[in-house]
């Protein structure tokens, strides 16, 4: 009988690791120095036998929860029956019915890929192609992957110095009420981002656009939250240029902000496309796009192998997003979300009444966003005093993305609420000993 290997110390593991690897990895991954053993629902334990509370899940990809037996058993059946092929599954014609049962009825047709990126260009493909037009509108601060097309439609410095991108983007502002680029406040602004919006894209485009491409809470942003009505008044936007309206819906979509899909909060909000990934498989890398019937037919888009994936849609892929599905609306898992969220949003509101530099908080569902700015201004903390928070968070045992001054708290939806008291408590914690750091300066 073959002995059982040892594990790897975790130095060795890393050393091992940085010898062979490119750069640019996860912020997370460096900054923790973490070597993960193993995790349950909204617990990770590391090799050293640390355990922690998990406020990050991979960038809110773990939605149902580390480990889940009903996700396991279904992906390990998979695997063991076929995980690769292009031909017609009985797993994926389940998924696609199931999905599109949750769907608005216009929202007929499912394509699915296996990355954010690859999912996002397939849209801005289908829209031109659907259209006949080339220009892209996209929004200050949104993000929508690191390809160099979807890298084009970001609005802010993360696609400094890697251009040139393919032409037709433009970027216009985002509802981001906290850092108004008016300076105007809500609700008496009337939404004046929008008009905004629109002059710009009035002076600065061709005329030509086939789609805006929004986040309904933007995501890398800092779960940056619009206000009521904004969605709504991007379609009337998108009606009026003849352009098509896609949602990305890779970080908000599968329940993370309290209901399946964001755009469900507004029900007068009816998009054409909706892109979809991050916790639709639970970790297994799957994506798709949804768009209306009778975009796709007769175009470009539709010719044999024109939208074809590699490993879009492959068995393993669909029965982890199957299963994902199942487990998501069986356990009411969006509605927990919901639930806890307000409890949350309670909370939130006490951090921004205690803590001088904690400016701007909120969440919807359990999407939470909390800023950390200079006491008595809207400047950025700085970057060693963030990092400080990140590493003194990893000490109380959280992993959250809280090393940049826009903090990302993605836990699990079937978090229990004794470990979700447990991480913000040690936030709680944290930023009381940060006060103390800030008013010795």
């Amino acid at each position: 009988m073959t002995p059982t290997a040892m594990p790897a110390s975790t130095e060795h593991t890393i050393a091992l690791e940085k010898r062979h690897r490119l750069p640019g990895g996860q912020s997370m991954t460096d900054l923790s120095g973490l070597v993960v053993d193993r995790a349950r629902n909204a617990e990770v334990w590391d090799n050293d036998g640390k355990r922690y509370i998990d406020f990050f899940t991979g960038v809110g990809v773990c939605n149902i929860g580390h480990s889940h037996p009903r996700f396991l058993a279904a992906v390990q059946e998979q695997l063991s029956a076929c995980a690769v092929g292009t031909f017609f599954t009985d797993v994926r014609s389940r998924y696609y019915e199931l999905l599109s049962s949750q769907l608005p009825e216009q929202l007929g047709q499912i394509h699915m890929f296996s990355t954010g990126s690859e999912a996002v260009e397939a849209a801005v493909k289908l829209a031109r192609a659907a259209t006949g037009k080339h220009e892209v509108v996209s929004f200050w601060g949104g993000f929508h992957g690191k390809t160099q097309g979807a890298l084009g439609l970001h609005g802010g410095p993360r696609k400094r110095h890697s251009g040139p991108f393919p032409p037709g983007s433009h970027q216009v502002p985002y509802a981001y009420c906290y850092r108004c680029p008016l300076q105007l406040a809500h609700p008496t602004c009337g939404q004046r981002c929008v008009d905004l919006a629109e002059q710009s894209i009035e002076n600065g485009l061709l005329g030509d656009i086939a789609a805006l491409i929004v986040e309904p809470v933007q995501g890398t942003n800092g779960n940056i939250i619009p206000p009521a009505g904004y969605l709504r008044a991007l379609r009337h936007l998108a009606d009026r240029l003849g352009a098509l309206l896609i949602l990305d819906e890779v970080i908000t979509g599968f329940g993370r902000t309290g209901s399946l899909f964001a755009f469900e909060h507004d029900p007068d909000v009816s998009p054409d496309i909706v892109v979809l990934g991050k916790a639709m498989a639970s970790g297994m890398p799957a994506s798709a796009i949804v768009s209306r019937s009778e975009l796709v037919e007769g175009t470009s888009f539709a010719a044999p192998s024109a939208a074809a994936s590699t490993f879009g849609g492959n068995p393993l892929a669909s029965a982890a997003s199957l299963a994902t599905l199942q487990i998501l609306l069986d356990e009411k898992l969006p509605e927990r979300a919901s639930q806890l969220g307000t409890s949350v949003a309670r909370r939130l509101v006490s951090w921004t009444d205690e803590f001088p530099f904690v400016g701007n908080a909120a969440c919807v569902g359990l999407m939470i966003g909390v800023e950390l700015v200079e006491p008595d201004t809207r400047c950025p903390l700085p970057k060693d005093v963030t990092r400080g928070v990140f590493q003194a968070l990893l000490a109380e045992g959280v992993l959250a993305m809280a090393y940049d001054s826009r903090i990302r708290i993605y836990p699990p939806l079937s978090i229990p609420p004794e470990h979700l008291d447990e991480g913000l408590t040690a936030f709680e914690k944290v930023f009381r000993s940060i006060s103390h750091t800030l008013a010795r300066r």
